[in-house]
């Protein structure tokens, strides 16, 4: 997580309900033989049971459970224990609930998302929790902002004036265990945190958060509260700069060779949470990538220097203090960090700096003149 959030953050009410409901319904299957109403709880339960869709999931899951009570005994301690999901980022010896049989997975799976697609948004649902997802995420967006804390580069979502909360766009809820590989989970009120559609979607998919493909088992970052942790105090941009010869001798290429994001002073279990965002997320990627392809003009248009000394002054205040909306505007954080990064570099440095920046201003003026003019 980039940034921490608010501790007030609150979590969303209708997972709490639909979580607690479906501990309840496990409790509840590991003495009885038949599949009937008393398996749910009064409130929740009722709504469930009344709606056909949701009860034949369940139904479905109490037909796949193991016919020994020793087994659903298990079944149930291995979810009920792990309900303190920060556990499960923190500490990796901690066990993870192995639902087996494929059937009986297979099963979990279909109803907890069902769940967390469907059943979260019945009238019934809502009404008992006092909430909606919806709802939720406007009091996420009010508690913290409208930016990805994941990455800082983009909005969640848009909202619109003058429309009630329940009826506002929403951005996508990221599974911090996916529900692929971990479906005891996919309702669980600490396993959801809003984040923009290149995070959830294009960057982690279905990735595992809790375990690297080769070196097994990680810690990662456990946003919520009561931990929101983050690590933006750590992070560093160190542009590479390209020779401005080379610029010259071929102009195909860019200013910049590179914008690598680094983490120093991050302890070597920082280093590792870290490591599980990079691999999740790709947001070093996606930031050096960008950086590096407008750096020039971003610092132009940014500071629009009238000479060297100034160009110098700009960057120096500019550096001065974090900005007020750091948390609020794309990219302000890692622009920033950037020019932090330039002011605390040598003269030379920001020489190096400043005639790249006015070699590429030269090249686009030129290049807008052949355009017009066809010279």
């Amino acid at each position: 997580m980039l940034f921490p959030l608010d501790p007030n953050t609150s979590k969303c009410k209708v997972f709490e309900k639909l979580n607690a409901e479906l501990i309840h319904f496990l409790h509840q299957s590991i003495n009885e033989k038949r599949f009937t109403r008393k398996l749910f709880s009064i409130l929740t339960g009722q709504e469930c049971w009344d709606n056909q869709a949701t009860k034949e999931k369940f139904e479905a899951v109490f037909r796949a459970l193991p016919v020994p009570i020793a087994d659903r005994q298990r079944l149930y301690d291995s979810i009920q224990n792990c309900q303190d999901l920060p556990l499960l980022f923190r500490d990796k010896t901690v066990p993870i609930p192995n639902i087996t049989p494929v059937k009986l997975f297979d099963s979990v799976k279909s109803l907890t998302t069902h769940l967390f697609t469907r059943t979260k948004d019945l009238a019934g649902i809502k009404r008992i929790a006092t909430e909606s997802i919806e709802e939720h995420y406007q009091a996420y967006v009010r508690s913290n902002s409208e930016l990805c804390f994941l990455c800082g580069t983009s909005s969640l979502a848009q909202n619109r004036f003058n429309i009630a909360d329940d009826d506002q766009w929403r951005a996508d809820y990221d599974h911090l265990l996916c529900k692929d590989k971990y479906p005891a989970f996919s309702c669980h009120p600490d396993n959801f945190i809003p984040t923009c559609h290149i995070c959830n979607s294009k960057a982690k998919g279905a990735k595992d958060v809790l375990s690297d493909a080769r070196l097994g088992r990680r810690k990662a970052f456990f946003p919520l509260p009561p931990f929101q942790e983050s690590f933006h105090h750590l992070v560093a941009m160190v542009p590479v700069f390209s020779a401005l010869a080379d610029l010259k001798a071929d102009g195909n290429l860019s200013p910049l060779r590179a914008a690598r994001v680094s983490y120093p002073g991050a302890t070597v279990d920082e280093r590792e949470m870290i490591k599980s965002w990079i691999d999740l997320y790709q947001v070093p990627k996606r930031v050096g990538e960008r950086i590096t392809n407008v750096f020039c003009e971003y610092i132009d248009a940014d500071c629009t220097p009238e000479d060297f000394n100034d160009f110098c002054e700009q960057i120096e205040r500019k550096s001065r203090r974090e900005p007020a909306d750091i948390m609020k505007t794309e990219w302000r954080f890692w622009w920033f960090r950037l020019y932090q990064w330039l002011n605390a570099q040598h003269e030379d440095i920001k020489r190096e700096a400043w005639e790249l920046i006015q070699w590429k201003k030269q090249r686009v003026n030129d290049n807008n003149a052949a355009q017009t003019f066809g010279i």
